[in-house]
């Protein structure tokens, strides 16, 4: 295995090259394996100064937070991020299993967000982060990066989702009018903290907007890692994911179950221009 394992086959420029732009939604990287050691467990429990019971014996399960270390410690050993970086902004993470002596860990690196910054010269990263051990997710989670940017842009805007350029892309692609021709509305979509509003009237997205002036209808929204997963996936699998709660739905709940034939356009709209 080589140390840079990027799925999309493009090629890797040295560490500290890569600057916001370099970066893409749906980049992949997996790491070499790291095993776990005892010393890891007597190293971490003396940093940390967490000597529960748990920590110690036969049985022994390593910190929570060992994982996320490690997880680091993984993603720069890849050498994605070199001198660009200027901070993390927020780890988000979920323990899944315990992580115990002798487990040999891998990290799968997904980029499921980038947004430049209203100042132009710098932009956001957000990478989901599994921490596997022989293929079980035992830790898992997003963290966020600022990067400086080379210039001012323009960005990819095919899968900035839940901001008006990508709304505004999918409103030129849906054909909406069969579901929606006799009703008057707005629906929103949520990816995570970017909102976007798609007022409708018989049929036709007549505006693209943050915010309408009086709400959404009803929105519907779910992860960057789920929207991903959608217009990757072979098939459009939106009913499956939203029947199996990887979405919410705020506002009118028996709109947006009317307009469920309307919403798998609009999904099949942005499988398209992903």
């Amino acid at each position: 295995m080589t140390e840079l394992d990027e799925r999309r086959g493009t090629t890797s420029p040295a560490a500290g090259d890569r600057w916001f732009e370099d970066f893409a939604v749906g980049q992949r990287w997996t790491s070499p394996p790291r095993p776990v050691t005892a010393d890891d467990l007597a190293d971490f429990t003396r940093i940390s100064g967490d000597d529960h019971p748990l920590h110690a014996g036969p049985d022994a399960v390593l910190q929570g937070p060992f994982g996320v270390a490690v997880a680091m410690g993984l993603l720069q050993r890849l050498g994605i991020h070199g001198d660009a970086v200027l901070g993390l902004l927020d780890t988000h993470w979920a323990y899944r299993r315990p992580v115990r002596v002798g487990d040999v860990l891998t990290l799968e690196v997904t980029i499921v967000r980038c947004r430049r910054t209203s100042s132009g010269d710098r932009g956001v990263v957000t990478r989901h982060m599994r921490l596997l051990d022989e293929g079980e997710t035992v830790q898992e989670g997003t963290t966020t990066a600022l990067l400086r940017a080379r210039g001012a842009g323009p960005d990819p805007v095919v899968r900035a989702f839940g901001t008006v350029p990508w709304a505004e892309a999918l409103a030129a692609r849906a054909d909406l009018a069969e579901d929606l021709a006799s009703w008057d509305g707005t629906v929103g979509l949520r990816c995570e903290d970017d909102e976007v509003h798609l007022r409708v009237y018989r049929g036709r997205v007549i505006e693209v907007t943050r915010r309408a002036p009086r709400g959404a209808t009803f929105t519907l929204g779910a992860d960057a890692a789920t929207w991903l997963e959608i217009v990757e996936a072979p098939e459009n699998p939106f009913m499956r994911l939203a029947m199996a709660g990887r979405f919410t739905v705020t506002g009118d709940g028996y709109e947006y179950l009317r307009l469920t034939a309307a919403l798998h356009r609009l999904v099949d709209a942005a499988r398209e221009i992903a």
